[in-house]
């Protein structure tokens, strides 16, 4: 199982349902030609959206400390599955500053280790990678999300 994540402009979704009214709000997917696309990041290439599995989601927000800021029951902005949350200012500087320490910790360059990128089925033990991926989705998420502060009437992350 996996998370579908979008970054964008939060808009109302409505239908009938067996004669009742459904209404939510969403993010629809969107690309932009100067977003980063990462080589061997084939699901995100340059688009406001992201599917990783529940576990990976998970892991690499506590890798980064920012497991609360998605996860808190009361203000997270993935607290509902599925769910969409207004993005501020302040989840911007958060991400900016998780990649910020990311970089003094990790030398690492973002990015996808080659190895994976020619053999899908290659198992590449934990601490050998030469490239981290966890700048990869920083990178994203301060992407869109500043996309969107720019952008967009009401700024949102949306997950289904």
């Amino acid at each position: 199982m996996s998370y579908d994540i979008y970054i964008g402009n939060a808009e109302i979704e409505s239908e009938v349902r067996e004669d009742e009214f459904y209404v939510r709000w969403i993010v629809n997917g969107h690309s932009e030609p100067d977003a980063p696309n990462f080589e061997g990041d084939t699901l995100t290439q340059n688009t406001n959206s992201r599917h990783p599995g529940y576990s990976q989601w998970a892991n690499f927000l506590k890798e980064v400390g920012l497991y609360d800021t998605f996860f808190n029951e009361e203000i997270g902005l993935m607290r509902e599955h599925p769910g969409c949350f207004p993005l501020t200012r302040q989840h911007l500087v958060k991400f900016k500053d998780a990649l910020e320490y990311l970089n003094m910790t990790d030398k690492r360059p973002a990015g996808l280790d080659p190895r994976l990128i020619k053999d899908d089925f290659i198992q590449i033990p934990q601490g050998e990678e030469t490239h981290s991926y966890n700048k990869v989705r920083l990178i994203w998420l301060i992407y869109w999300t500043e996309w969107a502060l720019r952008n967009c009437q009401y700024p949102a992350i949306y997950n289904y």
